[in-house]
C-alpha cells in the first residue's frame, strides 16, 4: 500500500541540486552551468540514502575509488539529466495549478484513508511538508510533460492483470497504531561526550559518569510515567512538551500503524504484548526509555482489488511515463551541447576512475 510514493522518483529528477547554485562551475548543459556547490550537495544526499552514509566522508575522500567514481558517475548523469528536464519543462511552458495539487492531495488520502496516515507516512520517511509539496508539484510537471509527448491510458483489464499476478504486494502483517514518549538514553552517546570533554578519564571513571547519565534519564523518565498513569487521557499533550522525539511528538507522540520489523525488537515486543488503550511500564531501548499506548491493532491479511486498485493504476501510469520521460531524455541529451569545465567529470574520466586503472597503473 505504501508504495504509491514511488512515483516521486520521478520528482527527483528536477529537484537534484537545484538548491545550491553557487560555487565553481564544473558542467554546463546547454550553456547552462551546474556548480561544483550543486555536486556536492547532490553527492551528499546519494551517499547519505546510501549503505555507505556512515563513511561518507571517507569515500569522498578515497579519490581512486571504484564506489567513488561510480557514485560520481551516476549523480553527474543525474544532475545534467536534472538540467535538461527543467528545460524542456520550461520550453513547453508546462506550469501546475493549486487546483492540481489539491486533486493530487485529495487523490492521495483517499487512497490511504485519511490525512493523518499520509502525514504519516511522510514522517516515517524523513519527509518534510514543504519538501513534499516540491516533490508533488515537480511530479505531477514531469507527468504533464510525459502526457503531452504520449497520453498515457491504463485500462482496466491492465489493473486487474497487476493485482492477480502480485497478490502477495498487497499483503500485509499483524500491526498496532501506537503512542510513544520518548527519553533519550543512549551509553554509546554518553561515553563519547563524556571522553570528549574529559579525554584523560580513566575507565572506572567513565563507566560511573555514564551510569549517573542513565539513571538521572531514567528517573526522568519514571517521573513522567506516574505522570502519564495519573492522567491516561492527557498523554497527547504530555508527549507533546516532554517526549525527546519531536517528531512524533508534534502529533502527540503518534506513531501510526506499524509491523514487528518496522521498530527495534524491545520497543515492538512490548507494543505487541499490550492490549488496546493500555499504557505500558519504561521499555528500554538504545534510544532511550519509552512510554507506550497502543491505540488499535489489525490483523494480518491483504488489502482487496477494490482498496488498491485506483492505486495500482497511478503505479502502472507511472511506470509508462517514466518510459516516455526516459526516452526523452535520452534524446536530449543526444542533442544537447554538454561542456565538461571541470575535466574531472568528463565520462572518460569518470570511467577511468571506475575501471580503476589509475591505482592499477601506479603499480
Amino acid at each position: 500500500m505504501k508504495k504509491l510514493l514511488l512515483s516521486l522518483m520521478l520528482a527527483g529528477l528536477i529537484t537534484a541540486g537545484c538548491s545550491v547554485n553557487n560555487g565553481n562551475v564544473i558542467i554546463k548543459v546547454n550553456n547552462e552551468p551546474i556548480t561544483q556547490a550543486e555536486f556536492d550537495a547532490t553527492f551528499d544526499d546519494w551517499v547519505g540514502n546510501s549503505i555507505f552514509a556512515s563513511n561518507k566522508d571517507a569515500l569522498k575522500d578515497e579519490k581512486n575509488n571504484i564506489l567513488y567514481g561510480i557514485f560520481k558517475d551516476k549523480v553527474v548523469n543525474e544532475l545534467i539529466y536534472s538540467t535538461l528536464l527543467k528545460q524542456e519543462i520550461q520550453k513547453r511552458n508546462i506550469t501546475v495549478s493549486k487546483e492540481d495539487y489539491d486533486k493530487e492531495i485529495e487523490r492521495l488520502i483517499s487512497i490511504l484513508g485519511s490525512k493523518n496516515e499520509l502525514n504519516n507516512i511522510l514522517r516515517n520517511k524523513g519527509i518534510s511538508p514543504s519538501e513534499f509539496k516540491k516533490l508533488t508539484m515537480n511530479e505531477l510537471k514531469i507527468r504533464k510533460l510525459a502526457d503531452s509527448i504520449s497520453k498515457t491510458t491504463v485500462t482496466a483489464e491492465e489493473v486487474e492483470k497487476y493485482y492477480n499476478t502480485r497478490k502477495a504486494n498487497f499483503s500485509f502483517p499483524e500491526k498496532v497504531e501506537a503512542s510513544h514518549i520518548l527519553i533519550l538514553a543512549n551509553p554509546k552517546e554518553f561515553t563519547e561526550e563524556i571522553k570528549k570533554n574529559n579525554p584523560n578519564i580513566s575507565d572506572e571513571e567513565l563507566k560511573q559518569q555514564v551510569q549517573a547519565k542513565m539513571d538521572e534519564r531514567k528517573a526522568k523518565a519514571e517521573k513522567i510515567l506516574k505522570e502519564v498513569q495519573a492522567n491516561p487521557r492527557n498523554f497527547a499533550q504530555i508527549a507533546k512538551t516532554k517526549s525527546d522525539d519531536r517528531t512524533s511528538a508534534k502529533n502527540g507522540g503518534a506513531l501510526g500503524f506499524f509491523s514487528k520489523k518496522e521498530m527495534v525488537k524491545p520497543f515492538s515486543d512490548a507494543a505487541f504484548s499490550l492490549p488496546i488503550n493500555q499504557i505500558s511500564n519504561l521499555v528500554q531501548s538504545q534510544f532511550g526509555y519509552h512510554i507506550i499506548l497502543v491505540t488499535d491493532r489489525m490483523e494480518a491479511g491483504a488489502y482487496p482489488f477494490e482498496k488498491v486498485k485506483n492505486e495500482i493504476e497511478q503505479t502502472i501510469r507511472t511506470t509508462k511515463q517514466m518510459g516516455v520521460i526516459n526516452n526523452l531524455l535520452s534524446s536530449l541529451k543526444n542533442d544537447a551541447v554538454i561542456e565538461f569545465v571541470d575535466k574531472e567529470y568528463e565520462p572518460s574520466a569518470l570511467q577511468k576512475m571506475i575501471d580503476n586503472k589509475e591505482i592499477n597503473e601506479e603499480e
